[in-house]
């Protein structure tokens, strides 16, 4: 999936008025089977009719094969929905609390048959008769609301001969914890991870690939000979093989199969190279509870380069990839980042805004958070700040994502 084109959207009086945010639907290996989009009004804008939002989504989709879940949460849910020509992997969700409307009922059910995929968020407030529940792939149920967990937050059995209707996707977890009960009680997702669960910042040693990155990302910062890059790489055959996988794609073109790891670096360039170990070194862990953080971290600084960089030169578009690719690498590697800037030295930027959240990078790192924790409030108070379009960077989240697919298969 190609990232698409700048399109030119802060005239999009839609666009401009939505707060969009993602969150990866994520299963019980860890690993990101789709992506969630939630859209709410920004402040003091009017509530709009959910075809005019779903036609104005189209126009920045992110392409891709895994579903991608649609929320636009205080859309008004009428026949305008029909105007919309969905692409093949989007998902609408419908409001379960609204479903006691028999025209909402009825809208679900012609939409269904119009051929959209449909998705029911949260509990109907009355019993849905299996000719509408039959409309839904999947049901989105909050922690809260889950009728299989105790008050105090134990699991409760089921009643004999009870059985869910439909797969469910569990949101609104809080710790790891809450997602292991969640797939013990039958969630196919959880929508987003909990990025800040106590876990990730307990300290654990490096592993192997982890260090031989480091190593190496210190030799390129350092401007080291190009022998002593290869030396290090020959004793880390994997990295050495996704080098040379990288720079023989398609993406590079070249007339030649390149072989040597000494050419292959020269090919690279050293800024290339670093920009590469960076995304590295935040993939290289194999515990399956950093996948998702992993994920973020590929998203974060594609993020901060779309938004931030669009007018700037390359070094300052880099520094800000990396400031997003390394912002949780703290959780990643398991060690602090005080420890962690010890092994590699960063610019001054990039060391600011991710380990003291200052300096001028910063400010677009708390613009990636607001859209992970959709909180639009906070978003819009960023946005302002920096004088940034609402439409630009709904646009640059949308631009990241499909480009975030195409380096998945790559790493």
């Amino acid at each position: 999936m190609n990232a698409p084109e700048h399109l030119d959207l802060g005239s999009h009086s839609i666009l401009g008025n939505l707060a969009i945010s993602y969150a990866p639907l994520i299963d019980k290996h860890r690993k990101a089977i789709g992506t969630r989009l939630t859209m709410l009004s920004m402040q003091g804008a009017d509530k709009l009719p959910v075809g005019d939002v779903l036609l104005a989504l189209n126009e920045i989709w992110p392409e891709a094969s895994a579903p991608v879940l649609i929320a636009p949460l205080d859309a008004d849910f009428d026949p305008s929905a029909h105007d919309w020509d969905p692409p093949k992997n989007a998902v609408l969700e419908i409001p379960g609390a609204a479903l006691r409307d028999p025209a909402l009922q009825s809208l679900t059910q012609e939409l269904f048959r119009d051929g959209k995929r449909l998705a029911l968020r949260g509990r109907s407030a009355v019993a849905l008769p299996p000719v509408l529940l039959s409309c839904f792939e999947y049901a989105l149920i909050h922690i809260s609301e889950d009728r299989r967990v105790n008050p105090d937050g134990t699991q409760m059995n089921a009643p004999a001969g009870a059985t869910r209707r439909l797969p469910f996707i569990i949101t609104g977890v809080q710790t790891v914890a809450d997602v292991d009960a969640a797939f013990t009680r039958g969630a196919v997702a959880s929508v987003g991870w909990p990025l800040d669960d106590a876990q990730h910042r307990e300290s654990k040693p490096l592993q192997p690939g982890q260090a031989t990155v480091l190593e190496l990302l210190r030799l390129v910062r350092d401007d080291a000979a190009i022998a002593k890059i290869e030396e290090v790489l020959k004793r880390d055959p994997a990295i050495a093989f996704k080098l040379l996988r990288l720079v023989n794609s398609a993406a590079f073109g070249l007339p030649v199969q390149i072989k040597s790891f000494q050419h292959a670096v020269m090919m690279l360039g050293y800024k290339k190279m670093m920009r590469w170990l960076s995304l590295l070194l935040a993939t290289a862990s194999k515990d399956a509870n950093t996948f998702p953080l992993m994920h973020a971290s590929i998203r974060r600084g594609l993020f901060l380069e779309y938004v931030g960089g669009e007018e700037t030169d390359t070094e300052t578009r880099d520094e800000l990839f990396i400031t997003g690719a390394f912002s949780l690498l703290d959780r990643i590697v398991g060690a602090p980042f005080d420890q962690l800037l010890e092994l590699i030295a960063l610019p001054e930027n990039v060391v600011d805004a991710i380990a003291r959240r200052q300096g001028p990078h910063a400010a677009y790192l708390a613009i990636i958070e607001s859209i992970e924790r959709a909180d639009p409030i906070g978003l819009g108070k960023h946005l302002d700040a920096l004088a940034l379009p609402v439409a630009t960077c709904n646009e640059s989240l949308l631009r990241a994502l499909a480009a975030a697919n195409t380096l998945d298969s790559e790493l």
